[in-house]
């Protein structure tokens, strides 16, 4: 087996990208993980804080993530892809006031997350596009033309 060299990470504007070694640890722990691409995973378990929602699809034409991560700044939201897998990751800052108070219920992940979703068919990694508006972050990419896993059908 080969060495693979990874592609550069798509940088979004407004998304900050962690530095080269945390996306090298990042990368090597996904390897080191479940995923293989034979197995078409989406989902891939981090032990990182805690974990948004997200639906993940794709059309005809793009594969889409949609995650539910209200209550944030788009400047602490970290997007990497090799083309691959995508990596979600930021910090939700607390929002309760300091002082004394007396909880009735505390529901409200806060802290740290991370989400890893292996990308089950062929897209064009520089395609990537991201919007986050309204608590929820869109990340769309472009497949690859010509995909052999959804052939084009003549209607």
């Amino acid at each position: 087996m080969g060495t693979r060299v990874l592609s550069q990470a798509t940088v979004l504007p407004g998304l900050r990208l962690n530095d080269d070694i945390e996306n090298i640890r990042e990368m090597l722990e996904m390897l080191m993980s479940d995923h293989t691409p034979g197995k078409q995973n989406i989902k891939m378990k981090t032990s990182f804080g805690w974990e948004p929602p997200m639906d993940v699809f794709d059309t005809e034409t793009e594969f889409v993530v949609v995650m539910d991560i209200s209550g944030m700044n788009r400047n602490d939201i970290s997007v990497f892809t090799d083309g691959h897998i995508i990596r979600i990751s930021g910090v939700r800052k607390d929002i309760v006031p300091s002082g004394k108070k007396q909880f009735h219920a505390l529901e409200i992940q806060v802290g740290p997350f991370q989400r890893l979703i292996g990308i089950p068919v062929p897209v064009l990694g520089e395609s990537l596009s991201a919007e986050y508006a309204n608590g929820i972050l869109e990340l769309r990419l472009k497949k690859r033309p010509g995909d052999p896993a959804h052939p084009d059908v003549d209607e």
